[in-house]
């Protein structure tokens, strides 16, 4: 690794995003942090992805473009280009979202600043259509600098799964189950996070998520939507119960992890305690 200037690589699984994919890949091309690896894999889009790709592609040589054979839905393909990656370091984008010059160039120097924490992520904001931020929907954040392993990972449960987006190392990125084609993934790979380390908050950089509404869709449609069209190549049991897996994943993780084993017990406590109620509050909330 260049100790100095180490390599990010930003993986852009895509889909039909060609309506806003021109200025995502402006953002990554204007960053600050010049060494950069844009790694895209492309889904089997139908509409102008793969012609805006191409085009971007053949003129910046930091863009690795990929198009896959058949349509594997999007979380097998967040598994494809961290796959893809070669650099020190990683975070995922998205083919609609914009974000400050300076993303990536703040959440290095977090990260680099605080040799305790394995997840860097910068303050996110959601927008519309129209690129307007939206003021009535704040995103909370979890920074955990300070905490113990216990208390990292009770965040981790209930904090703010955005951070998935944030920058880590590849090496720590790749030794959790991001892989894992279950439901619920992102809090599975959140949790196993930090069971490592801490996550530490960016301030400086902004990400501006779009916002899609799913108008008057319940729980059940939510999960119907994510088996479909996210989480594609699930298993028989998990189709027919999409979260049972999780929290034996989750106590796999603990049991696995380099603490020790009163931490362990009292996180196994927290799993046992939480994920009931965590589950149940998700069952109320529906999506917005």
């Amino acid at each position: 690794m260049n100790d100095k200037h180490p390599t990010v690589g930003i993986g852009l699984p895509v889909y039909n995003n060609g309506k806003y994919l021109s200025k995502t890949l402006d953002c990554l091309l204007e960053q600050t942090y010049k060494n950069i690896v844009i790694y895209i894999s492309d889904d089997c889009s139908t509409d102008e992805t793969q012609s805006i790709c191409e085009k971007y592609a053949a003129s910046d040589e930091r863009i690795v473009y990929s198009k896959n054979t058949k349509n594997i839905g999007a979380n097998a393909n967040h598994v494809k280009v961290l796959e893809m990656a070669s650099t020190d370091y990683f975070l995922y984008s998205r083919g609609h979202e914009l974000m400050s010059d300076n993303l990536i160039e703040e959440c290095l120097k977090s990260l680099l600043g605080n040799p305790t924490a394995v997840l860097s992520f910068c303050t996110t904001y959601w927008i519309d259509e129209n690129d307007d931020v939206i003021e009535d929907k704040p995103i909370g954040y979890s920074d955990t600098m300070g905490f113990d392993v216990v208390s990292r990972c009770a965040a981790a449960l209930w904090g703010n799964w955005d951070s998935f987006y944030g920058l880590s190392k590849t090496d720590i990125l790749r030794s959790t189950r991001t892989n894992e084609e279950l439901v619920g993934n992102d809090t599975l790979t959140a949790f196993e996070k930090a069971l490592i380390g801490g996550s530490v908050h960016a301030r400086l950089g902004v990400r501006y998520r779009r916002y899609h509404h799913y108008s008057g869709e319940t729980y059940k449609q939510r999960i119907n939507r994510l088996k479909t069209a996210t989480y594609k190549n699930l298993g028989f049991i998990d189709r027919l119960f999409p979260l049972l897996r999780l929290p034996f994943l989750l106590f796999s993780s603990v049991t696995r992890s380099n603490i020790n084993w009163k931490e362990k017990l009292m996180i196994i406590w927290v799993i046992l305690f939480n994920a009931p109620i965590r589950y149940f509050v998700a069952r109320g909330q529906g999506s917005k």
